[in-house]
């Protein structure tokens, strides 16, 4: 069989949601594989819009599982959603950054005066004070690479990540805070210092946690052995192969998470710690064909500026997809990695590799098995 071009993502629903089920059919279009991931967050998101409570959540997972992803279809749900506007106020900060800022004294600002400069691209004119206000104190902090502000790094105290930490527990514990709070009044844009409550703020921390899992998969087996995470796991073709399966959210606990360097302040901030899981060969055929952001349409629209028509039989995208499952530590990113070994020889000047052939009087060419294993030796893979 040889594949063909990729169809267009469903168009999202942009009515007001009001269950955690809605929310979850229209986050589900964006992300791939991390079902139980989907949910938690959804519920976390109805909490959020019914204001509840702040159900702060934490997502846990190996470089390439879909945090990311799931946060941008945390932004495109509320760009879209009709009648929750003031919860559409989300920015996106490096942990890094926190934690820079934080050793300077400038935390709290820097977090909640982009919600606030955020808030006025949104509203416009139309942002006045007490608009602003509303939309600021209902906003979305999705805050990256959140592994990387640890308390202890290499057994010795991290002052920055403790700090920064700090900071952050300081905007999640329900605190007034100083925000300057531009806004529009009598035809001009003004400035001022504005009290905000962070109550109804959400915060979405994300982070890879690399370490944590051979931290882990060490006090597990340290007694039992290893033997019994040998597992049957499915390959793109339906079939099954055993392989070393260890999932992470099924053994940790919030001890090795204190281990890791987050501190128990700073952890029970967080309603929801969402451990998502590696991604398996079916789900990343998907991602590779089928998401918004898919590395195959974008090859197909390469070559076709060409003149080319770019193709690949399906036991050749299956291929690429168990290859990539194999490298579970880098998920989706693994797909980037393996095409890349194949598609990166034919885009110079495809012609003189005497692959493209004349079909119907279009030139086509196509990605074979053959020459996925023939890349597999390139990333120095048995074949």
């Amino acid at each position: 069989k040889t594949l063909q071009a990729t169809p267009e993502t469903p168009a999202m629903s942009t009515e007001a949601s009001l269950t955690p089920r809605e929310i979850y059919n229209t986050l589900n279009q964006d992300v791939i594989g991390q079902d139980q991931a989907l949910q938690d967050m959804a519920v976390a998101i109805y909490t959020h819009l019914i204001e509840h409570s702040t159900g702060n959540v934490l997502l846990i997972g190996n470089s390439g599982t879909g945090k990311s992803t799931i946060m941008r279809a945390v932004e495109r749900y509320f760009s879209q959603a009709r009648g929750h506007e003031k919860f559409s106020t989300i920015i996106r900060i490096n942990a890094n950054l926190v934690a820079d800022l934080a050793s300077r004294g400038q935390q709290s600002n820097i977090v909640m005066d982009r919600l606030a400069r955020q808030a006025a691209n949104i509203l416009g004119e139309n942002a006045n004070l007490e608009t602003m206000r509303e939309y600021v104190a209902h906003g979305i902090v999705c805050v990256d690479e959140v592994d990387k502000i640890r308390a202890v790094v290499g057994g010795e105290p991290n002052v920055k990540g403790i700090v920064a930490q700090d900071s952050l527990l300081t905007l999640m514990e329900n605190e007034h805070v100083q925000v300057e709070m531009p806004y529009f009044e009598n035809g001009s844009w003004h400035s001022r210092i504005e009290p905000v409550n962070t109550e109804h703020v959400l915060f979405v921390a994300g982070g890879a946690f690399e370490e944590l899992y051979d931290q882990v998969f060490l006090r597990v087996t340290e007694k039992s052995g290893a033997d019994k995470f040998y597992k049957l796991v499915r390959r793109a073709d339906g079939s099954y192969d055993r392989s070393f399966v260890f999932d992470l959210g099924q053994h940790v606990t919030q001890e090795d998470i204190f281990a890791y360097g987050m501190t128990p302040q700073f952890l029970s901030r967080f309603d929801s710690v969402i451990m998502l899981g590696d991604l398996q060969a079916p789900h990343l055929v998907q991602i590779f064909r089928d998401t918004a952001d898919a590395i195959w349409p974008r090859a197909v629209e390469y070559f076709r500026h060409g003149g080319i028509t770019l193709t690949i039989t399906e036991d050749a995208a299956f291929l690429i997809a168990d290859m990539a499952a194999s490298r579970n530590r880098l998920g989706a990113r693994a797909l980037r990695e393996v095409f890349g070994s194949i598609i990166k020889q034919l885009e110079f000047d495809p012609v003189a590799t005497e692959l493209v052939r004349d079909q119907g009087g279009q030139q086509v060419l196509e990605i074979t098995r053959e020459m996925v294993e023939t890349g597999r030796q390139g990333l120095g893979q048995d074949s």
